[in-house]
């Protein structure tokens, strides 16, 4: 066979496994099924539904990029027992010892695993508004989770700091393999961190992205979420790179539209509900939007955003 059709027939082939993956891919998955993304990016993908005995809590996707020294993880699991998991089968997959963890936002299947990696002198780091959130209110989340998985799948799990922490956008040499760590300001939370790896131009987004999968708006901005989809889609676009969202499987930028629309969407039914004088107590109801009614954990998380952008609207009404 002649090399062009080698290369040919290989990138084909790579391109077909791919695809077989991400199809096959359990809800839950073992945290050894690490899809490949490029060379020496890889993710974990998770289930997009709530934390739950069958799924051991291992929702929303973890990452991690192998250099010429060692792996950065990109988020570290929902648990002790999970985040062991993923560094063990990280340093498996990749030849190369854990050097870093970066956490993208401070949600519990992103954190609560931090302590596997801070135990074997593994260093974390993310924005320092995410670290306050984690401090403020993870004890909850941890307790929260022993409740819905118990204390077995939960065994030695803590809360755990991050030892480094950062204010703004940033260039780290890790591992030997140099990233991006951009703070889009405040979006899909306070301290929104989005990982590009600058070898192969692979985005790790995080929670501000979720495929199929109806998005908290908990501790995001509106405006300042919808600006920086924007602004990573046209990063993405320029430069023809994948996006690994924080849920789902990975998406080439256009995809960033519907989750655009989700939240823009939310935000105008909601106003248009509170300027006509809807209750509170009718609002869930009301603001039923059946474009995305068949997304993952759409009951649950859209009647509590729907919530919470009422009373954010409640409460700049009741200051001005």
């Amino acid at each position: 066979m002649k090399q062009a059709e080698t290369g040919v027939f290989r990138r084909w082939a790579n391109g077909l496994a791919a695809l077989l993956v991400l199809a096959t891919v359990a809800p839950g998955a073992r945290a050894q099924d690490a899809l490949t993304l490029a060379d020496g990016v890889h993710v974990f993908i998770g289930d997009t539904g709530e934390p739950s005995p069958a799924n051991r809590g291992r929702v929303g996707n973890i990452g991690f990029v192998v250099g010429d020294s060692g792996t950065v993880m990109i988020n570290a699991g929902a648990s002790y027992r999970h985040g062991r998991a993923l560094l063990a089968a990280a340093e498996r997959v990749g030849g190369k010892p854990v050097v870093l963890v970066v956490i993208t936002q401070p949600v519990q299947e992103f954190v609560m695993g931090a302590a596997a990696f801070a135990d074997q002198g593994i260093p974390v780091l993310a924005h320092r508004a995410s670290a306050e959130l984690i401090a403020a209110r993870c004890e909850n989340c941890l307790h929260n989770l022993r409740q819905v998985l118990g204390e077995d799948e939960m065994a030695g799990s803590r809360v755990q700091p991050p030892d480094r922490q950062i204010e703004a956008s940033t260039t780290i040499d890790a591992g030997g393999r140099r990233l991006a760590l951009i703070h889009p300001g405040w979006a899909s939370s306070p301290g929104d961190l989005v990982v590009r790896d600058l070898h192969s131009g692979v985005i790790f987004a995080g929670t501000l992205v979720s495929v199929g999968r109806v998005p908290e708006l908990r501790d995001g901005d509106p405006t300042g979420w919808r600006d920086a989809l924007v602004d990573l889609q046209a990063l993405a676009r320029a430069q023809g790179e994948r996006i690994v969202p924080g849920y789902g499987p990975p998406v080439p930028a256009a995809a960033l539209d519907t989750v655009r629309d989700y939240i823009a969407d939310t935000e105008a039914r909601v106003r248009s509900l509170f300027d006509a004088g809807t209750p509170l107590s009718a609002i869930v109801h009301a603001a039923h939007l059946p474009r995305y009614a068949g997304w993952a954990m759409y009951e649950p998380v859209h009647g509590r955003n729907v919530q919470q952008r009422y009373l954010a609207l409640e409460r700049a009404t009741l200051a001005e």
